[in-house]
């Protein structure tokens, strides 16, 4: 599903590039313009951001579900995936760089009053992951199982619900009844440990994390993001955390 989504996003925007030959030279003034031009000829395309790149002329199309477009001014070049910039020590990522960046600027603009936070004392407290989780998954699970020590350690977990089955699921269900709890970290806990909680409906957040998740082009579970926008795809021991985080 993610392959066709990205394959009829590519065709759309080579059939704007071939019908429109993109942009006229006087149409070339700025960002400005090519931002309009596409939301005018596709106002339902979802581009998150529309960037200058380090080559001269040439554009990065932030779209929905975290993927990059790259395309010159004139409309004569398009390419799609990853853009490295060759330096002299070292090859550097320019597309991870990016999504780095969008992942980082999403999750400050998120409430947290709508996550699960378990907090690290403030005298240990030395960074935070947020985590996109299923309460049905095994590694989520088995990450759970490690929280206090996360803790001792001084990383904080904030989690966000995304259950993988979707909206109306058995597992979207057992995310809703947890945000809506009482207690809801106690009734994530006990969720995650395979205990039946009681069902709960209230206005919750699930939906919105689940969107968030797959704008961020998430798909599997547990999807830990750090401070920095670095993504971390799947579960990851306490100590290696640790490590990664620069504390040990």
């Amino acid at each position: 599903m993610k392959l066709y989504r990205s394959a009829n996003t590519l065709l759309i925007v080579l059939s704007f590039f071939v019908a429109s030959s993109c942009f006229s030279q006087d149409e070339i003034g700025s960002l400005k313009d090519i931002r309009a031009k596409f939301l005018k000829d596709f106002p339902d395309m979802p581009i998150l951001e529309i960037v200058e790149t380090e080559i001269p002329d040439f554009y990065e199309i932030s779209l929905d579900h975290g993927n990059r477009l790259y395309v010159r001014a004139s409309g004569d070049f398009l390419f799609v995936g990853d853009l490295f910039k060759i330096q002299e020590d070292q090859i550097v990522n320019l597309t991870e760089k990016s999504k780095k960046r969008t992942r980082r600027n999403l999750l400050l603009t998120s409430d947290q009053d709508e996550m699960i936070i378990f907090s690290a004392k403030a005298e240990k407290a030395f960074s935070t992951i947020t985590v996109f989780t299923d309460i049905d998954c095994s590694y989520c699970r088995k990450l759970h199982n490690e929280i206090n020590t996360l803790n001792e350690q001084g990383i904080s977990v904030r989690y966000l619900a995304f259950p993988r089955a979707g909206i109306g699921s058995e597992s979207y269900n057992k995310a809703v009844s947890a945000w809506c709890s009482a207690n809801p970290a106690e009734a994530l806990t006990r969720a995650k440990s395979g205990e039946k909680i009681e069902e709960k409906y209230c206005l919750n957040p699930v939906k919105k994390h689940l969107e968030l998740g797959r704008k961020l082009g998430i798909s599997g579970t547990p999807a830990i993001i750090f401070e920095d926008g670095t993504l971390q795809p799947g579960y990851l021991p306490a100590a290696e955390m640790s490590k990664a985080l620069g504390i040990m």
